[in-house]
C-alpha cells in the first residue's frame, strides 16, 4: 500500500512541476512576443524620404529605436531593417523552479516579430 502512495505522490509532484514551469514558459514567450512586436513598431516610426516618394525606414535610427526599447525592458535581440520592413528577434532565459529538482535546466524562449509599413 505505501509503495502505491509513493508512486501516486511522485506522479502528482511531477505533474505539478510540468504545469507550473510550463505555465512560466508560456508566459515568458507571450511577454517577449509583445516586446519584439513593440520594438519593431518603434523602429518602423523612423521613416525617411517621404517627400522624395521613396519611403523607407532609416536603418540606423530604426535599429537604435528598437534596441533602446529592448534595453529599457531588460532584453537583447537582433533587428533587421529592409525597406519598409522591420524584423526583431528576442530571446530570454527562463529558470525552471520545480523541474530543476529533477535535473531540467534553464530553458531559452525565442520569438521573431515582423512589422511592415503600409502607405495607403
Amino acid at each position: 500500500m505505501s509503495g502505491f502512495v509513493v508512486c501516486i505522490f511522485s506522479a502528482m509532484v511531477a505533474l505539478s512541476a510540468l504545469v507550473v514551469d510550463g505555465a512560466r514558459l508560456v508566459s515568458a514567450r507571450a511577454a517577449i512576443d509583445d516586446h519584439a512586436a513593440n520594438a519593431a513598431r518603434s523602429a518602423a516610426q523612423e521613416i525617411i524620404d517621404v517627400r522624395l516618394n521613396n519611403e523607407r525606414i532609416d536603418p540606423q535610427a530604426g535599429s537604435a529605436a528598437a534596441r533602446r526599447y529592448l534595453a529599457e525592458n531588460g532584453l537583447n535581440g537582433s533587428v533587421q531593417i529592409e525597406g519598409l520592413r522591420v524584423q526583431v528577434t528576442v530571446s530570454d532565459t527562463v529558470t525552471m523552479t520545480l523541474l530543476a529538482l529533477v535535473g531540467v535546466g534553464d530553458q531559452v524562449v525565442q520569438t521573431t516579430r515582423q512589422v511592415r509599413v503600409v502607405d495607403e
